[in-house]
C-alpha cells in the first residue's frame, strides 16, 4: 500500500490530526528531510508532538512521531544515520534560541512560543545529547539555566 503524499512538510505532520484542534507551530526543513512540531493541546494549554517527514517523488510523507524531542533514524539502517530534533516551548518573550551540541552552536528563531533546533544525517548519539543554552529575550542572550520557564520545572531546593 502506498502512502499518502503531501504538499508540503505541515500537511504531512498533521496528517491523522484534525485541524479544528491542531495547529502546526514550528518547522525544520533540509533538502529532501523535515521535522514538524504541532500543538494539539487546549487554548493556553500547549501539548507539543512533533514527528519527522520525508519529501519522496510526489511530495511529503509522514514518518516517525512522538511526543518528546530527540533523534530519528532517516530509515537507512545500513548508515544509522537520522536526524536529532530539539524542541519544546520557549519563555515568554524569546524570539530566538541558542542550542549546542558536539561543538556546533545553532541559533534558530522561535514561531509561536516553540523553539526547534535540528541536526540533519548524524549518528545516534550514544551518551552525548544537544542542549539549549541559551534564550533571547528583549535582545538580550539569557542563560536557559536562567529561564523563567525553566525554574518552573526545578524542583525546590532541598537546603
Amino acid at each position: 500500500m502506498q502512502q499518502k503524499l503531501f504538499a508540503t512538510p505541515q500537511e504531512a505532520a498533521m496528517s491523522g490530526f484534525s485541524a479544528r484542534y491542531c495547529r502546526v507551530v514550528a518547522t525544520a526543513v533540509d533538502g529532501d528531510d523535515g521535522y514538524v512540531v504541532v500543538d494539539t493541546g487546549s487554548d493556553g494549554h500547549p501539548y507539543l508532538y512533533g514527528g519527522a517527514v520525508k519529501r519522496e517523488a510526489g511530495g511529503w510523507s509522514d514518518g516517525t512521531s512522538g511526543n518528546g524531542d530527540g533523534w530519528i533514524s532517516s530509515g537507512d539502517l545500513e548508515e544509522e544515520i537520522g536526524a536529532y530534533a530539539l524542541w519544546g516551548e520557549a519563555p515568554a518573550g524569546a524570539d530566538a534560541v541558542r542550542a549546542r551540541w558536539r561543538g556546533d552552536v545553532r541559533e534558530t528563531l522561535i514561531e509561536h512560543g516553540v523553539y526547534l533546533v535540528a541536526w540533519w544525517r548524524v549518528p545516534c548519539p550514544e551518551d552525548d545529547y544537544p542542549s539549549v543554552t541559551e534564550f533571547r529575550i528583549d535582545g538580550n542572550w539569557v542563560t536557559a539555566a536562567r529561564s523563567p520557564l525553566l525554574d518552573k520545572y526545578r524542583p525546590p531546593s532541598s537546603h
